[in-house]
Parts: C-alpha cells; structure tokens; sequence
C-alpha cells in the first residue's frame, strides 16, 4: 500500500482558502479617508484618537498583505496589524533619522495612500464575485443547529460573560500597595478567582468540544489571555515593571525632540520601537508617553497568541487545534518580555514573518531534506512513508510580495532590537538549504540587514557591552541573572514553577514531534523542530547579562506549543489531556507571575517625585537613592547619563562598605561623583523597606544618613512619603 492511502490517526490539512469579501476591504479605506480628514482639521478627543490609531494599525498592512496567499482571519487579521507597525515604523524612523519630524503630515500620507489601495483592492473583489453570501452563512447557521451549537453558544457565553463580570470586580477591588512576598496571589479577592476560574472553564471544554462554537471558542482564549496578562496591569498604580520608565523617557524624548541622538544610548542607535511609538502618540494627539503602557502588554499577548494560531493553522492543525496551540503559548510564556519594550515589538515582528514564510514562502524539502526526514524516520520506526502534502499554488504577486513584506519586517526588527533579527536568520537559513523555504535568495536580505547594521555601531557595542562573552554555551546559559529575586519560600516556589511550566510543555512537545514522525509528517516535524531549536544560537557567544536563557526559552515557546498540540491532537484519552494540560500550565503561570508582581511595581509617590525632580535636574547634578528609583522618566533624561556614577543608589554602593556604610561613607561617595553641580539625595518609604527587608541595610543606617543630608542640605520635596534634598554646588 502506498504512503498517501495508508490511515493515520494524525490527521493534518491546510488552511481552508477564504472567500474574498469586499467588506474589509472597503470598510479600512473608508477609516483611512476619515481619519485622515480629522488629521486635516486639527481635531482632538477621544473619537480622534480611537479612529486615528485604528486606521493606523490596520490599514496600512490591510493593503500590503492582500496579495498573499489566503490564511484564516484570525492570522491575518493579526498579520494586518504587525504589517501596519512595519510600515509605520518605517515612517517613523525616516522622520527621525532625517531630523524632519512632522507626524501628523506623515501620517495622513500613510493612510491616503494605503486607504486608495484598500479601495482598489475592495473594487476588484466586487467584480470578482468571490466573497461570502449572507445566504451561506445563514445556511451553516441553520446547519450548525442540530449538532447542539446553540446551546453551547447561550450556556458558554453566559458562564464567560459572568466570569468577565466577576473578574472585573475582583481586579476593580484589588489592592496592589505594599504586596508581600507572595505578589498579588494574596492581593486578589475570592471574586477574582471566581471568575478566572469560570473562564478557564469555558476556554477547556471549547478546547476540547468540538461541536463548541468556534467564534466562542477563540473568544474564550482571547479572554483567557486579557484575565492573566491584564490584571497586573489594570491594578498597578503606574507603569509596570520598574524598568519600563526608561523606554518612556526615550519616546518622550523623540517626541519634543523629533530626532535621536546616538551619542545617548543604545537606544537612540535601535530607535525603531521608540520612534513608532511617538509616532502613533503623536499623530493621535497623544502627547503623554506613558499612557498607553498599561494596555501594552496585553495588546502584544493578544497579537502574539493569534500569530501563533495563525502559524499552527498554516502547519496543518485544525481550527482548535491551532487555538489549542495559542492557548499553551500564552500561558507557558513566563518570560515577561510583553511589556513596552523594544523586545516585545522585535518578537511579534519575527512571529509575523514566521507566518509570511509558513503560508506563501514555504516549499516542498530537496533532496537534504529529505534525507534527513528519511533517517529520522527510520529510526523512530515510522509507520509509514514520509507524506509531503501538495504545495498549493502561489501566484509570482504573492512571492513578490511576501518575500518584500519578510524583509520590511526583519529591516523594523533590526532597527528595534539588538538580538531578534539573528535569530530570524537563524531561523531561516538552514531551512533554505533544505529547500523548505523558496526563493533561495529570500535569505540575503534578511542575513544582510542585521550585519549591515551592525556594523556603524560596532565599536560602541564593544566598548560599552562588548560584542561577545566568549564561545561557552554552557557559561552563557548558566550566567546569572541581574535581577535575582530575594531567596524566600514564595521565590523558590516560583523559580521552580517556571521551570516545571517549561518542561511540562516541552516534553509534551517532544512527544508530539515523534508521533508526527511515525505518522509519515517528518518534513512538517522537522520545520517545528528547528523554528523551536533555533534560538539556542542566543547563548552561543553571549549571556546578555544572563538573560539570553530567557530569550531562548520565549522564541522556542510558540513552537514547542505547536508541537505539543500535536501530542494531544485524536483521540478521547487525548481530550482529557488537553483539559489537564491548559489547567496546569494556566495555573502555573497565573501563580509564578503573580507571585513576581512585588518587583513589578512602582509606588505612585517616586513617580511623582521623580517627574517633580526631571525638570530640575541638570547634566552636572548628581542623584543619590536608597534603592530602586525611576529617575529616568521624561524627555531630559539624557541630564541623568552625561558622567559617570550620576545616578546611584544606597543598596548598590553598600557593596565597597562590607562593614557597614556610614554618613560620612555617603559624604566621600558623592565627593568622588561630583562634577560640580548640586547632589539631589531621594529618601523614600518604599525604598526603604525594600533594602531593609532584602538586608541590604538596616533601618538604622537609612535614617542616619537622611538625618546627616537634612543637616547639610534643603529639603526641596516631601509628599506622599518621600523627600527629596539637594546640596546645592557639592563638592
């Protein structure tokens, strides 16, 4: 019997082609001409902002991606969105490095030229004929009836729209000042628990019913998503983690500057995220950096989960399946890269580009490949021959134009992000050389870009962070974090938490991957294999202060849940797998990151303070803390990093003082920092009991050495347990 008749219990198809509707199409150039009359006019508000962004976002990538080869809507619905960043950014970063910033001009240019192309392509799909008939769709509704779909759909959205409701109560009524060591899994109310609880629920019988609505089914995943990742962030006082004021300060600082500056920082040399984000806060009249950051890091879950969908689907899994697959990703993804940051942007770009490859740049192996699909055949014992499903034909537009859209996205990663954009090569490469990947030459580009780039900033990467920490995989891996978290029960807990979270997945994933195998699905095994092993290629040379561990473990995450999605793809035993596996990773994550939450975030009175200090500050002042302290918050912070040690903290300069630090240690600390401008001296509360907790000092040395700073200098700020003092013209 033949490889393509023998049965198989994993059963794998392509995306279904969907129909061309004209209704996207031009509804996105009707938002683009009416956003860009209210960019004409001048106007401001809240309806500006919310139909400005949106136009932003989608319209751009609507007209970009059309040509491609057809994917499901929820892939390219995010695909649009992560296009529309491109595009913008790539906008964004022409104002900026041509000192030229006029955003709202630019962005109307954006949307006139896109909107005109959406309509074009709304047009020629009317006179197509190809689109979806409300008769058809009021067809599968009638259909869908006697398999029980209606009951699932009012008993299922009525328990998720009582665990939304319950959720939100339970976040509204959460305290987050002053949480102990076990984060906010003490701070949430029964009420929150409840709810979660209830939406978990609905998101595992959607999973595994496949008679459950599929609409409400992705609905419940996305939910899911908004509960766990949008919690901390509807809670916090200000902007979390600590370190997120920074990123708001180089924003701020293209904003009322409209350039960058490359003798700043790293930052102003990798200013792509920076500059699309001033971007679409300028041209929406948002002028305020820090708005929009508390919904950041959710809105990124969101499009990265559906890119993963979107590529699940694209790999072959059906329609929970792939849900399945996004789901596991979103709640095994305890990295924490999400927030507002340059990383988060890189990686929903690379995700994108994954997708682009995997629907219309993907080929059948060459002769390597399938060598290497053979033997690792033969040594699993496959049941059967290696199956290679028939490449849907793609047209030459649809090369073209992925092929240009892979290389825009990997031209925005490269100007955002220092790592990313090698491992998107990473990624590629090899799979050219097997053929899985055509044209060959897509390849050059995308190599070509990150070197290119590289180069002009290569003697500032050495000097300052230095391009290599030596070729010790083994040293990289096992290098150090710079943010170890204080040895207690609750961060033991968490530690192992994530380490079990990861390896329940990967070993899933593994299982996964051989029953592909032994099925005859080795050339589509060995695609998620490599997208999953690539990144080790981060530790190869360099620990990035020990974070280059993490990075690996979050480029690997999407596809280490494809895989596993795989090992639970058939039968009824498989079902209640799946239930048990979205539980126990759902409640991981839910614990081990809510139980990190005390070091994410920031009391409202030090921001204050530090927004208060920002405009005083000047480039030979020098600042002293007690601990963690966002002084670089605003547009000036460039002030803060013009001479060495002009920012320190008491819990990093006990360090020098193994015995003890005294007021008069302090006193020769600031001398030796001084470079003729006033020392500012920040006492907080917080801080305080955060270096006393952690043992760094004693209560005893902080206020000794406040009362030796209120006896020398001027008390210029005491609000909402915080003072600060300045010593004017220090020595």
């Amino acid at each position: 019997m033949t490889a393509t008749t023998t049965p198989t219990r994993v059963s794998l198809r392509q995306a279904h082609r969907i129909p061309r509707s004209p209704a996207p199409a031009l509804v996105a150039a009707a938002l683009a001409f009416v956003a860009t009359a209210l960019l004409a006019t001048g106007s401001t508000g809240g309806v500006q902002t919310v139909v400005v962004l949106t136009a932003l976002l989608v319209v751009p990538g609507l007209a970009v991606v059309r040509p491609l080869r057809r994917t499901e809507p929820v892939g390219r619905a995010a695909l649009v969105v992560a296009t529309s960043v491109a595009v913008d950014a790539v906008v964004a970063l022409a104002m900026v490095w041509a000192d030229h910033w006029a955003p709202a001009p630019a962005a109307g240019l954006v949307l006139v030229v896109s909107g005109w192309a959406a309509l074009a392509h709304g047009v020629v799909a009317v006179r197509s004929g190809e689109r979806v008939t409300t008769t058809g769709a009021v067809r599968a509704a009638w259909r869908a009836r006697h398999e029980g779909t209606a009951v699932r759909l009012v008993v299922g959205g009525g328990v998720l729209s009582t665990g939304v409701a319950l959720w939100a109560v339970g976040t509204a009524r959460t305290d987050a000042t002053g949480l102990g060591e076990w984060g906010l899994l003490t701070a949430v109310g029964p009420s929150w628990w409840l709810g979660a609880g209830a939406v978990l629920a609905v998101t595992v019988v959607a999973l595994v019913d496949r008679r459950f609505p599929a609409a409400l089914r992705t609905a419940s995943a996305a939910v899911l998503v908004v509960v766990v990742y949008g919690t901390a962030n509807l809670v916090a006082a200000e902007p979390r983690p600590p370190w997120v004021f920074k990123h708001i300060a180089v924003t701020a600082y293209i904003q009322q500057h409209g350039t960058v500056d490359p003798t700043i920082d790293i930052y102003n040399r990798w200013p792509g995220f920076f500059a699309v984000s001033a971007f679409l806060g300028s041209a929406t009249g948002h002028l305020d950096a820090a708005a929009p950051v508390r919904f950041v890091e959710v809105a990124f879950a969101l499009l990265d989960g559906a890119l993963v969908y979107g590529i699940a689907r694209a790999l072959g899994l059906r329609g929970r399946w792939a849900v399945t697959a996004a789901v596991l990703f979103s709640v095994a993804n305890w990295v924490g890269q999400d927030y507002y940051s340059p990383q988060a942007l890189a990686f929903a770009l690379f995700l994108a580009a994954v997708l682009v490859v995997t629907t219309t740049l993907r080929g059948s192996p060459n002769a390597i490949g399938r060598g290497i699909v053979g033997g690792v055949g033969r040594l699993l014992r496959a049941r059967r021959g290696p199956v290679v499903p028939p490449a849907a034909p793609v047209t030459r537009t649809a090369t073209v134009t992925a092929v240009v859209l892979v290389v825009l996205l990997q031209a925005v990663i490269t100007a955002s992000h220092q790592l990313t954009p090698f491992v998107l090569v990473a990624a590629l490469a090899p799979l050219v050389v097997i053929g899985v990947v055509r044209p060959w030459w897509t390849a050059l580009p995308v190599a070509a870009a990150p070197l290119l780039y590289l180069l002009p900033n290569l003697d500032y990467v050495q000097e300052k962070f230095g391009l290599t920490t030596g070729f010790d995989p083994v040293g990289n891996v096992t290098a150090a974090s710079t943010s170890i978290a204080i040895p207690s029960l609750a961060t033991t807990l968490q530690s192992r938490g994530v380490l079990a979270l990861t390896a329940i997945v990967a070993l899933v994933a593994v299982i996964g991957l051989v029953r592909l195998v032994r099925a005859g699905h080795g050339h589509r095994a060995l695609l998620v294999l490599w997208l999953a092993a690539c990144p080790v290629v981060l530790v190869l040379g360099q620990s990035y202060g020990g974070e280059a561990k993490f990075r690996v473990v979050l480029f690997s995450a999407p596809f280490l849940a494809i895989a596993a999605a795989h090992a639970l793809h058939g039968r009824r035993w498989r079902l209640a797998g799946t239930a048990a596996l979205v539980t126990a990773t759902t409640v991981l994550f839910v614990g081990t990151t809510f139980q990190a939450e005390q070091a994410n975030q920031t009391p409202a009175g030090d921001v204050a303070a530090a927004r208060w200090l920002d405009g005083r500050f000047t480039a030979d002042d020098t600042l002293t803390t007690v601990g963690a302290f966002p002084a670089i918050i605003g547009a000036d912070y460039p002030a803060y990093l013009q001479h060495w040690g002009q920012v320190a903290s008491l819990a990093d300069t006990t360090a020098w003082f193994p015995d003890g630090m005294t007021p008069a240690d302090l006193g020769r600390s600031v001398v030796d920092r001084s470079h003729g401008g006033d020392a500012w001296f920040v006492f907080s509360d917080a801080q305080r009991a955060d270096v006393v907790g952690r043992g760094v000092l004693t209560g005893a040395e902080v206020d000794g050495m406040e009362r030796s700073v209120a006896a020398e200098g001027v008390l210029r700020y005491d609000r909402d347990g915080v003072r600060v003092y300045e010593v004017a013209r220090a020595a």
